[in-house]
């Protein structure tokens, strides 16, 4: 494997690690005497260290060798980090962000925060770490490093009778053999690491080094493993599928798992007594029970495999393609016409397997939304640090699933949200909040569910609410609307979504509800979802972001205008209907609108916006449907509705990227292409 490559595993990995460190000592705050979450948070620095070592990386190396040390001194003490102890913690991860991309960009220098994150980490050392004598010793005992707790002083040439003597009940004796390549080290492994490792799954009673027999030193080279073999023994209570998960990412001649099975005493039994058939056949039962109870009582292990996530799009691509065609086969004309059983259930059954692999890959993209909502804790906390408010932040439906290209569009909106709810929804006075019958504390709640064919995610906060009245004058003042417009409250609260909108007083570091919300709005748009935002003063506001399941297929609305086939995505759709004659009105002898119970709507012609005749049907002798977009309702007047279908989309190239009103395409089962309506642009 090259050093690019290897390299590119532990940007990976490395990534990873940050991203899970942010998270667990966020938990860590909430419950500091969990020793498991510091020691899940010092694994983590302490992997980085190594991996960073490996290739190189002297100033990332650097600063995690420093926390390393504060986290180790906290998780083998009884002292427990205060709240500025964990401010400087989560500064450390940035730093360890920033510097990672330093090192991997080749950027000269340091972050600018580096050092001083550096002394922090230091002074928390010289204040709350005893003094102790200098030791005299210059070099680490196994049992220091890895803990007399786990650790037996067993001799290296302890045979295995000695080893088993060690042994608890219900403890197994395992021999491993570690026959590591000489690249183990660029890899970002060691022998001690899977020594560590190790001793999450039992003890290690002994262990033998066979050492290079020629050794140069003039042409020894530290990127090299010249350590042949270290047989180990372990004692655990652990299957020996456990016992081989440690080493998952070696390849499977680099380590030897053997379970030693119990010696066999010797007893002989009188020759003249013979078993009889019925006591074989009980002791047959008796081990099918046992083997039965011992294979229930094993948990069943997943394992799970990286795969790069082109990939996974070029085969979701292909089981589209899969979809059209066997659409076109079920729809095709020659073929209904054959009149035999066994083709017609042939048919069937092509397009149920079809439907199963479709719905198999789809699942491939779906991931909980858990990572994002984890990482909006950090958010709320800088956050609130920043306004000087008390902010409890309340996640819900947090294993909700949602397409993976979702969720990473979703993170910079829900920042935007998040921020301007606590620093504009959220009072800034307690006595406030209390006199309104409020707790002391802000309440931001982040919830995702599933409604219909959509995912939701909310904000809410129980703060003051958006003030409607100053909103309205707002856009008065900017242009935005006119005096004679007739806005409802949901028209009203979107307005907050124009570019640079805000009602802020005082421009902070954290924006006026407002700001920004133009940015979430687009992000929104562009995986095809919308953003509704409600509010009652003096309560508090909700943000609902609603999205589509998954960005390649869509739930679409077949209509007819003008013998010709259009899809219109059913997220935007509220109702279709006929209207009768004394419900359409004219207005100025051009515009048209709809009287829809107690609302006007205009009436959109689509065959006149796409320019496709000139045709002029009655209203009331056509179909319209509903359309609510970001300017409000509309009635889009179509020829008939075909059906409702889910439909793969394609995208129509650079060429037709920017023609108005369309969004992509789709290939129908009788082999057409039909134009996906962009709504937005409709009107």
């Amino acid at each position: 494997m090259s050093k690019e490559k290897l390299k590119q595993i532990f940007i990976e990995e490395a990534t990873e690690i940050i991203e899970k460190m942010d998270i667990d000592i966020l938990n860590f705050e909430e419950s500091p005497s969990n020793k498991d979450l510091l020691n899940e948070i010092f694994r983590g620095v302490h992997t980085l260290k190594g991996s960073a070592n490996a290739f190189n990386f002297s100033r990332l190396g650097e600063f995690v060798h420093h926390f390393e040390d504060v986290l180790d001194f906290f998780r083998s003490s009884d002292i427990v980090p205060n709240s500025t102890h964990v401010d400087t913690f989560l500064e450390g991860v940035t730093v360890i962000k920033e510097t990672l991309t330093y090192e991997v960009e080749e950027h000269e220098g340091k972050p600018e925060s580096y050092e001083a994150c550096l002394r922090k980490i230091q002074e928390i050392l010289l204040h709350v770490e005893p003094h102790h004598e200098a030791s005299v010793v210059t070099c680490k005992d196994l049992t220091e490093e890895f803990g007399d707790d786990f650790v037996l002083s067993a001799p290296q040439g302890a045979n295995e009778a000695e080893l088993r003597s060690a042994l608890k009940a219900n403890e197994h004796l395992y021999k491993i053999t570690l026959t590591l390549d000489t690249d183990i080290y660029l890899r970002g492994f060691d022998h001690f690491l899977f020594f560590k490792n190790l001793l999450h799954e039992g003890k290690i009673l002994a262990s033998n080094w066979r050492e290079p027999t020629c050794f140069d030193l003039e042409s020894f080279d530290v990127e090299r493993n010249e350590i042949q073999e270290v047989v180990l023994y372990l004692a655990s209570e652990k299957e020996r599928d456990d016992i081989v998960d440690v080493f998952a990412f070696l390849e499977e001649e680099e380590f030897q798992v053997v379970l030693m099975e119990p010696l066999k005493t010797e007893t002989k039994e009188p020759q003249s007594i013979q078993p009889s058939e019925t006591t074989v056949e009980l002791k047959k039962d008796d081990k099918e029970e046992h083997k039965e109870e011992k294979s229930k009582s094993i948990p069943t292990q997943k394992s799970f495999l990286k795969i790069d996530s082109q990939k996974l799009d070029e085969l979701f691509d292909s089981i589209g393609e899969l979809v059209i065609a066997q659409n076109y086969l079920g729809e095709n004309g020659k073929i209904k016409a054959v009149k035999d059983a066994e083709v017609t259930k042939t048919i069937e059954n092509l397009s149920k397997i079809t439907k199963l692999i479709q719905n198999r890959v789809m699942s491939l993209r779906m991931i909980p939304i858990r990572d994002t909502f984890e990482k909006m804790k950090r958010v709320a906390r800088d956050s609130s640090k920043k306004v000087n408010k008390q902010i409890h932040l309340v996640l819900e439906g947090e294993d909700t699933e949602i397409d993976k290209t979702m969720v990473e569009a979703l993170a910079d909106p829900l920042i935007h949200i998040i921020r301007n709810s606590i620093d504009h929804g959220i009072e800034s006075d307690v006595q406030e909040r209390i006199n309104a019958g409020k707790g002391e504390e802000g309440v931001v709640t982040l919830s995702a569910y599933h409604r219909g064919g959509n995912i939701i995610i909310e904000v809410r906060d129980d703060g003051r609410g958006i003030n409607k009245q100053k909103v309205y004058q707002k856009a008065l003042e900017r242009g935005l609307i006119k005096a004679e417009d007739e806005l409802n409250d949901a028209q009203i609260y979107g307005l907050i979504m124009q570019p640079g909108f805000s009602t802020a007083d005082v421009i902070s570091d954290i924006s006026g509800r407002g700001v920004g919300l133009d940015v979430v709005r687009n992000a929104i748009e562009g995986v095809r979802g919308k953003i509704d935002v409600t509010s009652i003063e003096g309560k508090g506001s909700t943000f609902s972001i609603v999205l589509p399941l998954t960005l390649a297929i869509i739930d679409g609305m077949i209509v007819r205008c003008s013998e010709k086939i259009y899809i219109l995505p059913t997220l935007s759709i509220t109702e279709s209907f006929r209207p009768q004659m004394d419900c359409v009105h004219v207005a100025g002898g051009k515009d048209e609108f709809v009287q829809l119970r107690s609302e006007l709507l205009p009436i959109v012609r689509l065959n006149k916006t796409l320019i496709l005749d000139t045709k002029m049907p009655n209203p009331w002798e056509s179909t319209l449907v509903c359309i609510e977009n970001e300017k409000g309702k509309f009635a889009l007047l179509v020829d008939e509705l075909v059906g409702r279908q889910q439909v793969v989309i394609k995208t129509l190239g650079e060429f037709f990227a920017k023609t108005e009103g369309v969004s992509g395409g789709a290939v129908m089962g009788n082999g057409e292409v039909a134009l996906i309506l962009n709504v937005e642009e409709l009107y």
